[in-house]
């Protein structure tokens, strides 16, 4: 007669293994996060961080979704990420641009001179600039000023511009603006660097004086050339006009990449299948992180430059490089101040290998740095007064949890009013989150082995349990 084990014997070992596994399972869910930062100055209960680009070091996600911020008892707090302000313009805004009258003023004119230049004429050629009145011959070749007539605009400028003949000397001009009502008495209006190169089929150039003048408030101006002005030939004035909301620039975080001598020193841009390399002086350039910037800068310290420069990137080295920016690009000492390309804007880039292809005479300058921006999150945090708080990074990076669904929430309809915080970036290096060897979990695995044989005995078990109902309905 075989043996029938009680039914509530079953149970009991059912119950027995579903609790050990239950156990195992929640040992293992728990979360191992790894303090980075540490957030001071936290007070009050709502506070906002900005977060710099060295976060992307740690993060193994592109939407930083590996973040937790923790409190002193270990708890997880509910966050957001806000970016800052973008960049917004106006449907409305409008440039209008116009040519003014000017005239080169030679040393020994008088205001009854300047007065009586509203009738003159003026005839422009490539080599000078002549102003004819009925009592002299104003000549453009030594000016000791350009004088600008404004005084019978009707609306407000917010920019004067020049055009000129671009030669090797005068490529630079340092200038200053000035404006009076009565042609005795000259109010200082700005001081500037205008800027205009030719190399090859590029060029660069940058006109324009911003100033802020009023409606009818000055009748003339004074545009003086301080540096650049021999052999100087300006062929156009002009008045901008900018009307709607000004662009608002967002706040930006830049950072720079050391350049290494490439070892290929021919420009790998090649338009076409038929195009001839040639030789370029190229530097690259290697991230650490992978923030997505969106602004870029060459930085040459005090080496001058004013010629090409070509910018590419790739993801990695197996990849083509990818043209991201191409054109003149300058840096030159003009009086005491240097003058230097703008930043250029990008589409959102995470690449990590970039080249800087310059013309070949710069081989023998200083090697130059790479700038990268980018616009910042800021990180909002709930507190609950149990610091210190520090910012971690979750090793699971898939879990379910949503800490910005908890904030909003939390948050509902109220509008805090957010304290600022800073963060102290811990002795932790990224390589200790981001190793390239990963070494085996023991516990992991001896947590399936015992999963597998608890799943084993529970089938065996059901197996007997199911044999001796079938004996039992026979009977």
């Amino acid at each position: 007669m075989k043996k029938v084990i009680p039914m509530h014997k079953i149970a009991h070992y059912f119950s027995m293994v579903i609790v050990a596994v239950i156990a195992l399972c929640f040992s293992v869910s728990t979360y191992a996060a790894t303090p980075i930062y540490q957030i001071n100055n936290a007070v009050g209960t709502f506070i906002q961080i900005p977060l710099n680009h060295e976060i992307y070091e740690y993060s193994r996600s592109k939407e930083l979704q590996d973040l937790v911020i923790l409190d002193a008892d270990k708890n997880s707090l509910p966050y957001r990420l806000v970016a800052t302000a973008s960049e917004q313009k106006s449907t409305t805004e409008k440039t209008i641009t116009e040519p003014l009258r000017f005239f080169p003023v030679t040393p020994d004119a008088t205001a009854e001179t300047l007065r009586k230049l509203r009738t003159t004429q003026v005839t422009v050629n490539a080599n000078t600039t002549h102003v004819l009145t009925s009592e002299k011959n104003l000549d453009n070749e030594t000016p000791e000023f350009y004088l600008i007539d404004i005084s019978q605009l009707d609306h407000e400028l917010t920019g004067i511009g020049v055009d000129w003949i671009a030669q090797p000397n005068n490529q630079y001009l340092e200038v200053e603006l000035e404006a009076t009502r009565d042609l005795k008495n000259w109010f200082p209006l700005a001081k500037s660097t205008l800027i205009q190169i030719h190399q090859q089929d590029e060029s660069l150039k940058r006109n324009l004086v911003e100033v802020n003048i009023t409606k009818q408030d000055f009748e003339f101006l004074r545009l003086k050339v301080v540096r650049g002005a021999d052999n100087l030939h300006v062929t156009q004035v002009f008045g901008e006009q900018r009307t709607g909301e000004m662009a608002i620039q967002p706040v930006k975080e830049t950072w720079s990449l050391k350049a290494e001598l490439a070892k290929i020193q021919t420009s790998v841009y090649l338009p076409s299948s038929h195009s001839k390399t040639f030789p370029v002086s190229a530097w690259e350039f290697v991230r650490n992180e992978a923030t997505s910037i969106d602004m870029l800068a060459i930085d040459f310290g005090t080496t001058h430059y004013g010629d090409s420069a070509k910018i590419f990137s790739r993801g990695n080295e197996n990849q083509n490089w990818q043209l991201r920016h191409q054109g003149i690009w300058f840096n030159a000492q003009v009086g005491s101040q240097w003058q230097k390309s703008h930043p250029v804007n990008l589409s959102p880039n995470r690449d990590k290998f970039w080249r800087l292809e310059l013309n070949a005479s710069a081989a023998n300058n200083s090697a130059p740095s790479l700038v990268l921006g980018w616009s910042p999150y800021q990180l909002q945090v709930i507190t609950n007064n149990k610091p210190p708080y520090v910012l971690a990074i979750d090793s699971n990076i898939n879990r379910t949890d949503k800490p910005d669904q908890v904030f909003s929430q939390i948050l509902a309809a109220t509008r805090p009013e957010w304290a600022g915080a800073t963060l102290q970036r811990l002795a932790v290096p990224p390589s200790a989150l981001t190793g390239p060897e990963v070494p085996i979990n023991w516990k992991q695995w001896l947590f399936w082995l015992v999963l597998i044989l608890a799943v084993g005995v529970l089938l065996a078990f059901s197996l007997k349990l199911f044999r001796q109902l079938d004996n039992t309905r026979v009977r």
